[in-house]
């Protein structure tokens, strides 16, 4: 597993930030929004429920997005447009991605629903509590 992620991560930096490409300034502008995108999809459910709402749109609209896109990132095509080639940084497989975002879609959606079982809220509880 270690290997993997060290794998994973020189991997995704290299195609993130490659050296031979014009337009650099713009296409690492580009990624650094999208790994602060990634962050968010994998953080973003502890947020307060009453952002969370925000977070199901995103959430949705990034699903539906690879959907019109044939499983392609909107940031990894306009990245890969100012730079002229075609990288990849994702290191699992589409249906992996897009089922893991399904799973936060649905869980986002039932703490939308019932907020006292909110990561945040659960975690806020334990914090006053100690």
């Amino acid at each position: 597993m270690n290997n993997f992620l060290y794998k994973c991560g020189i991997h995704s930096y290299t195609n993130l930030f490659p050296d031979d490409i014009p337009n650099k300034g713009i296409v690492y502008t580009i990624n650094t929004i999208h790994i602060l995108g990634v962050i968010i999809i994998q953080l973003g459910i502890f947020l307060p429920p009453v952002l969370l709402k925000y977070y199901v749109l995103y959430i949705f609209f990034l699903y539906i997005s690879y959907i019109l896109l044939k499983n392609k990132c909107f940031m990894t095509l306009l990245s890969n447009y100012y730079s002229g080639k075609d990288y990849d940084a994702l290191c699992v497989r589409m249906r992996d991605a897009k089922t893991f975002l399904l799973f936060l879609l649905l869980l986002a959606l039932f703490f939308v629903s019932f907020p006292n079982f909110a990561p945040y809220n659960l975690i806020k509880k334990y914090i006053n509590k100690v």
